[in-house]
């Protein structure tokens, strides 16, 4: 696909049986692109905006590919899986040259075309697509034809404004769009806050397997909902409409419902199927079903599954590798509990002091969940500082001077030159923020002989400081003691840098 090919645009029909084809048998490709659109008779998505999310242009084609067929073949229920194997898609720089070569594969008989021209997909321009292959000129293919015109290139070729006067203003403007020298509107598919779907059966289903496989478009649409949203499933609800009012002279509801729970999250289909054929067989149908009708009553973030933290063997799916937990008790049983570390949040305002390093497997197999949920978030995703301090970056937070806290602090503060009561490192630092007061550490129990004060007492004011050689950077000036000032001893400020800004 050429870098510019960036619309796809795949045939409605085999999507769905129903004619016309719903909104919600399309919802699968919005988990691949928010720009999805139905236009005409064909599901088309713009993907400049994703390809490289998913890894490049060839690698998402792959993927769609594959989603598409399998939509198809779960919408052709009674096809075999050889007769829906190779997908049909049409690729262009424009929705409606994706949509022409979509047709041009598909072989659609033409109207007043005798024969339609011979394309190849990878044509480099849209000059030598057919008339029939665009809505707006097929329309006028009679006229178009007696001026001599057989592509649209023929057509561009013509005087504008003479031929507006023959075809009307907006086919050349639907041309215009083709070429993308106009904007397309379009109107672009967007999913329900809510899940809840209806449909109709068309036939009277008599027993629970007919309902089931009546069921299918719905749990299919429920499970292209979840993925779009990132959402799994807790709770859902089908109910289903009798065809008949009354029998044997008892009123019947117009409605019945049965609601399905599970113990975990989940967006797989094939649990909630079986489930459900269990509750349907246990129903009593007094009626004929011509109507269902399924709603998610309880939906949850999804959380993917951890993958293992070695690669999988030969033979072996990633699920049945180490997960983290194992591979850390494996390695600390192989090397020892202190070779592998993690990160513990700790009560301190000092910032070399908010953390610790402790032996991961004792904290993982620790009876409280909490801490140890808390130490296996810090360990998995463990930078040179705390990463709950940047949880703590919200509005409203007790700390303002929080959001300037840097993302990195050095292994220990580094003294710094003064000249002038100006603090140097690489140069003349600049006082951009500050002074931030810290005092803490009172509470510690050992002494310092020489400051006659605990030896964790931190009396600091803190700057963010910049020049050119070092950008912007974390500094610190050690207040001079009380007890310094009495004795009239007091040394020339202290100045350290502490963290750096990227």
């Amino acid at each position: 696909m050429g870098s510019a090919e960036h619309w796809i645009a795949w045939p409605l029909a085999c999507l769905s049986e129903s004619s016309p084809v719903p909104e919600s048998a399309c919802w699968w490709a919005l988990e691949f692109s928010p720009r999805v659109a139905l236009l005409e008779d064909a599901l088309l998505m713009e993907t400049s905006m994703v390809q490289r999310l998913w890894g490049g242009a060839e690698v998402l084609l792959a993927r769609l590919d594959s989603a598409f067929a399998q939509a198809r073949q779960a919408a052709a229920t009674g096809l075999p899986e050889s007769a829906v194997a190779k997908p049909l898609c049409g690729r262009g720089r424009t929705a409606w040259q994706a949509l022409a070569r979509l047709r041009l594969q598909q072989g659609r008989p033409c109207g007043s075309v005798s024969a339609p021209l011979a394309v190849p997909e990878s044509s480099p321009h849209a000059d030598a697509l057919p008339l029939w292959t665009l809505s707006a000129l097929e329309q006028h293919s009679a006229v178009l034809l007696r001026l001599g015109c057989r592509c649209w290139g023929d057509v561009r070729a013509l005087p504008r404004a003479g031929l507006s006067r023959r075809i009307g203003a907006k086919a050349l403007r639907a041309l215009d769009e083709a070429y993308g020298l106009l904007p397309q509107p379009l109107d672009w598919l967007q999913l329900p806050q809510q899940f809840e779907l209806r449909h109709d059966l068309g036939y009277p289903a008599h027993h629970a397997d007919a309902v089931l496989h009546a069921a299918q478009p719905l749990l299919r649409a429920l499970q292209s909902w979840l993925q779009a949203r990132h959402h799994a499933v807790l709770a859902l609800q089908l109910r289903w409409h009798h065809d008949l009012r009354r029998i044997d002279g008892q009123e019947l509801p117009g409605w019945e419902s049965l609601v399905i729970r599970t113990a975990q999250p989940t967006q797989g289909m094939a649990h909630l199927q079986r489930l459900l054929r269990e509750h349907l067989g246990q129903q009593r149908w007094r009626a004929p079903v011509d109507m269902l009708e399924l709603q998610a009553l309880e939906t949850a973030a999804w959380a993917a599954e951890p993958l293992s933290c070695l690669p999988a063997a030969q033979g072996q799916s990633p699920s049945d590798s180490l997960a983290w937990h194992e591979w850390v008790e494996r390695l600390s049983a192989r090397w020892g509990e202190e070779a592998v570390q993690m990160v513990q949040p700790l009560a301190d305002h000092r910032p070399e002091r908010m953390q610790r390093w402790q032996a991961a497997a004792p904290l993982l197999q620790s009876k409280n969940p909490a801490a140890a949920r808390d130490a296996n978030q810090a360990g998995a995703g463990a930078q040179p500082r705390q990463q709950g301090t940047h949880r703590g970056r919200q509005l409203g937070c007790a700390d303002p001077w929080q959001a300037l806290w840097p993302p990195w602090l050095l292994p220990q503060p580094q003294a710094l030159s003064v000249q002038g009561n100006r603090p140097q490192w690489h140069g003349p630092l600049q006082l951009r923020a500050g002074p931030y007061r810290l005092e803490c550490g009172w509470w510690d129990a050992a002494g310092d002989a020489q400051a006659a004060a605990p030896s964790g007492l931190a009396e600091r004011d803190y700057f963010v400081a910049y020049n050119a050689v070092v950008g912007n950077v974390w500094i610190y000036r050690e207040r001079v003691r009380s007890e310094h000032l009495m004795g009239m001893s007091a040394s020339p400020a202290s100045w350290f840098a502490q963290g750096m800004y990227g």
